[in-house]
């Protein structure tokens, strides 16, 4: 099969895009972003030529109108992603530690019962004294 040879239109909208991808444009500021009436005044054609015939080129056009906003929402979606796992560690963390204090406090509610009982059973016995050891 042929190769077939591109049109100069097609030809100049790619040249154009390139240019202005690189930041050095011939007609249009540097400053101006990627856009579709951009490149059809770069390349000093219409922008329903661009719509119409070169389709492919219109892709790689918005894509880089879109290039910014869909590195900021990659990198949003990432720092998202990375508080919900530490979430999700937190929140197994609080979960350990209430299994923890409950353990705890039923082991305190037992030596308290068993220190008043042993209280009352010493109050109850006068034959038993207490000496203290410094």
């Amino acid at each position: 099969m042929p190769s077939q040879k591109e049109k100069p239109s097609h030809k100049a909208v790619r040249l154009a895009i390139v240019r202005i991808e690189k930041g050095r444009p011939n007609i249009v500021s540097e400053q101006r972003k990627m856009s579709i009436a951009a490149v059809a005044e770069e390349a000093g054609v219409s922008r329903a030529l661009i719509h119409r015939d070169c389709p492919d080129q219109l892709e790689r056009i918005k894509g880089g109108v879109n290039k910014g906003i869909r590195q900021q929402c990659n990198a949003k979606q990432t720092e998202l992603n990375e508080y919900k796992e530490r979430n999700r560690e937190l929140r197994s963390e609080v979960a350990e530690l209430k299994a923890m204090l409950a353990k705890v406090q039923s082991q305190n509610a037992t030596l308290i019962r068993k220190n008043m009982a042993l209280s009352s059973a010493h109050a109850d016995n006068s034959n038993v004294s207490q000496f203290i050891y410094s």
